[in-house]
């Protein structure tokens, strides 16, 4: 139960640092979960919060941190 709470915690987290990027300052991302119409796409969605989390584990980051990061990486792929 405690290990449930501390995930559904970072996934807020995660959710209110999302919910401040935008096609300029995070423009592979913004596109990876938004459609054509600007509407949020889950699957995509749950595909970039997946990669943050890996990120946060593996180097120890906060998802402040982590998000341009993996912004970065896409640029590069």
């Amino acid at each position: 139960m405690k290990n449930q709470q501390l995930l559904d915690d970072l996934r807020l987290e995660i959710k209110q640092e999302l919910a401040k990027i935008t096609k300029v300052n995070s423009p592979i991302i913004w596109s990876k979960i938004h459609d054509s119409k600007n509407n949020l796409n889950m699957k995509s969605y749950l595909r970039i919060e997946a990669l943050i989390i890996k990120k946060i584990i593996a180097e120890e980051l906060t998802p402040s941190a982590a998000i341009p990061q993996l912004e970065q990486e896409l640029d590069f792929r």
